[in-house]
């Protein structure tokens, strides 16, 4: 199995944040938690490039090599 980079391993993460924060909001649970990986998901997707206005509508999209991401689409 190939080795993960940084960027696939920040990738996996907000896809796995952005999955929890949809299933949270869809079934109206977990105020609190939902607020940590909000949160969380705002702070990832900023260090790893995306502007306000993606993260703010929650629109990531990636390019992918193989196995690995290899550029953040951030336009």
């Amino acid at each position: 199995m190939p080795r993960l980079t940084q960027l696939d391993k920040q990738w996996q993460e907000l896809m796995s944040l952005c999955a929890k924060e949809k299933e949270f909001l869809l079934e109206n649970r977990h105020p609190k938690l939902l607020a940590v990986v909000s949160d969380r998901i705002d702070q990832l997707a900023a260090e790893m490039g995306f502007s306000e206005r993606l993260i703010q509508c929650r629109e990531f999209r990636a390019e992918k090599s193989g196995d690995h991401i290899f550029r953040i689409i951030t336009d």
